[in-house]
């Protein structure tokens, strides 16, 4: 039988979705403050290796508890690897741009992520946006070039802006793949192979980069690995109870814990075109989620 007609039908739950969002978002602003600290250290190669050969061990447990082996039959393997390599992009562009700026002004730059999502939710899955969400998506551009604009001072580095970037049109894509790909695939599957082939793919470099970690630095990978798989599960589940544009914009929220975690560990004061390009932001993700509606079950 095909992996289609195992899936049962979705039904919305848009305010479950959000809370899933928001929580995922806490363990990833974790997992970010950390990547930090150890990117000063070791090499990103490293890091992204151990952020998903970790993973491995809560993704399996999820397929148990789900079902078993069985859940992890599919018919889309090759969007399961697709999502794995944006989704490995990902962690490569951010791990670099967390590195080299500020914490929060990384956050802030990533905000572009909610944009892209919501300006794709459209024509990739045919979600509805509006007018009024055009509107704010545009505006909201504004408010990351604002943050981003060359004369912003020394705390930009033109590689770590083009990573937050970058970091920010994958979490994009691959946020909307994982919205199609619940539609037929279950949600600890589309985990277990993000983490599998990211894993796969990063270990051909790791003896190129390898610099053995000390008893705590390896503890704190294996923290890497553990809270990305659970946050990447949040983060699929909130996708599958909820419209794209219904809880990315909760993403926001990870300003907050960047600008805490940047200021008690490394004393980061956010500058001023960060602030206010961010406050653009979250005020036009706010207008993007307004009113948004709840779609019958598929």
């Amino acid at each position: 039988m095909a992996a289609a007609t195992l899936r049962p039908a979705r039904v919305d739950d848009v305010r479950l979705g959000i809370l899933y969002m928001v929580a995922s978002v806490f363990l990833f602003s974790i997992q970010n403050a950390i990547g930090k600290w150890l990117a000063e250290t070791y090499p990103v190669p490293m890091l992204v290796f151990f952020r998903s050969a970790v993973a491995l061990v809560p993704s399996f447990l999820l397929v148990l508890r789900a079902g078993g082996v069985s859940v992890l039959r599919t018919n889309r393997l090759g969007g399961q690897f697709g999502r794995a390599v944006i989704w490995g992009g990902s962690n490569v562009a951010s791990f670099f741009a967390y590195h080299l700026l500020p914490l929060a002004d990384a956050v802030a730059l990533t905000f572009a992520a909610p944009l892209f999502l919501t300006a794709l939710s459209w024509p990739v899955l045919k979600e509805p946006v509006g007018r009024e969400r055009w509107i704010a998506v545009s505006v909201g551009f504004l408010g990351v070039l604002v943050m981003a604009h060359p004369g912003a001072g020394a705390w930009i580095s033109g590689i770590g802006v083009a990573n937050a970037i970058l970091c920010a049109a994958c979490n994009a894509v691959g946020a909307l793949s994982v919205r199609g790909l619940c539609r037929t695939e279950a949600t600890a599957s589309i985990v277990f192979y993000t983490a599998l082939f990211m894993t796969l793919m990063a270990l051909p470099a790791l003896p190129f980069f390898w610099v053995t970690p000390t008893p705590g630095a390896f503890a704190l990978f294996c923290v890497i690995g553990l809270i990305g798989g659970i946050s990447q599960y949040w983060t699929t589940q909130a996708l599958y109870y909820a419209p794209a544009a219904a809880v990315s914009p909760f993403n926001y929220t990870a300003l907050i814990w960047g600008s805490i975690f940047g200021f008690a560990v490394w004393g980061e004061i956010p500058t001023a075109p960060m602030v206010g390009g961010a406050a653009i932001v979250v005020l036009t993700l706010s207008l993007i989620h307004i009113s948004e509606p709840t779609r019958q079950a598929e």
